[in-house]
C-alpha cells in the first residue's frame, strides 16, 4: 500500500523515452527506476516499511511493488534491507518475468526469498550482463559495511550511468575517469552518525564526481534515514567554491531527469 497510489507508477511506465536518452526516476534512498526506449529496471528498490526504530524512512514508499508489471530487471548493489528488501523482491518475483541481479551477498537474500535459480544473476567484478540495450557492469565497491557489494556502470546508446550504491570513495572512480568517465553519477550522500561511516560526506561525493568526469551529479540516499539525513543544497555551494564543471540535479522523491540533459 501507498500513499502515493499509481500516480509515479504510471508516469514510469507510460512515459516513452527515444531511442538514444536514458531516462531516470527516484523512488527514495538509493532506489531509481532506469528506462531506455527498451527497458525498465529498479536499482535498489526499497518499497517496504522501516523494521527498526533505528532505522526511520523519512520518505513514503512511492509505489506499491505488487502493482508493478513492466520491469526487466531488479539491480541490487548489497544485501542490506534498503537495497535488497523481501516485500519488494518477493512482489515482483510473484508477479513479473524480471532477472534479479546482485553480488553473491545479494544472490543470497534472493534465493532467502524464493526467487528461482534460473533467474539469479549473480555478478562479481569485472562481470557484465546484457538486458535488451542496457548493459549492466559491475565494478568492485569499497563497502566495508556490507558482506559483498558492486558499483554498477548501466550503459546504453553510449550513455554511461554509475551507482554506488553505499561505497565510499574508490580508486575504482579515479580508473573509470581516465577510461572516458560517465555521463551521469549517481552518488551516496548521508551524514555519517559519531564513530561509523556509512556513507560519502559533501566533499567526498564531490570529489567522486570530478574523477569519474561525471556531467551530471545526482547524490542519492541523504532523503532515506532519520539520522543520517543531509542536505544535498550544499554541494552546489562546495562546487562553486572548488571551480567544478558539474551539472548537480537534486531529485526528490518522485523526481525524474532525461538523459542528454533538456536544458542546462
Amino acid at each position: 500500500m501507498t500513499q502515493w497510489g499509481r500516480f509515479l507508477l504510471d508516469e514510469i511506465e507510460k512515459s516513452h523515452v527515444p531511442d538514444g536518452s536514458v531516462a531516470l526516476w527516484s523512488i527514495g534512498g538509493a532506489g531509481v527506476v532506469l528506462k531506455t526506449s527498451e527497458t525498465i529496471v529498479y536499482i535498489d528498490p526499497f518499497l517496504g516499511g522501516s523494521s527498526s526504530p533505528e532505522w526511520l524512512r523519512m520518505v513514503a514508499s512511492p509505489i506499491n511493488p505488487e502493482d508493478i508489471r513492466f520491469i526487466d530487471a531488479v539491480i541490487s548493489t548489497h544485501e542490506h534491507e534498503d537495497h535488497c528488501e523481501e516485500f519488494t523482491i518477493r512482489a515482483v518475483a510473484e508477479r513479473t518475468n524480471a532477472v534479479f541481479i546482485g553480488p553473491v551477498s545479494s544472490a543470497d537474500r534472493f534465493r532467502e526469498f524464493d526467487v528461482r535459480e534460473e533467474r539469479i544473476v549473480e555478478m562479481k567484478p569485472g562481470d557484465f550482463y546484457d538486458i535488451k540495450d542496457l548493459r549492466v557492469r559491475a565494478y568492485e565497491a569499497n563497502d566495508p559495511n556490507a558482506e559483498s557489494a558492486l558499483i554498477y556502470v548501466l550503459e546504453s546508446y553510449g550513455i554511461k550511468i554509475l551507482h554506488s550504491g553505499d561505497s565510499l570513495y574508490t580508486d575504482v572512480f579515479h580508473q573509470l575517469g581516465r577510461n572516458g568517465g560517465v555521463e551521469v553519477a549517481l552518488l551516496n550522500l548521508g551524514r555519517n552518525p559519531p564513530g561509523r561511516r556509512m556513507y560519502m560526506n559533501l566533499c567526498e561525493v564531490l570529489e567522486s564526481a570530478r574523477d569519474l568526469k561525471a556531467e551530471v551529479l545526482v547524490p542519492i540516499h541523504w532523503d532515506l534515514w532519520k539520522h543520517t539525513y543531509e542536505d544535498p543544497r550544499m554541494l552546489k555551494t562546495i562546487a562553486e567554491t572548488w571551480g567544478l564543471d558539474i551539472d548537480i540535479r537534486i531529485l526528490r522523491l518522485g523526481d525524474s531527469l532525461v538523459y542528454p540533459l533538456r536544458t542546462r
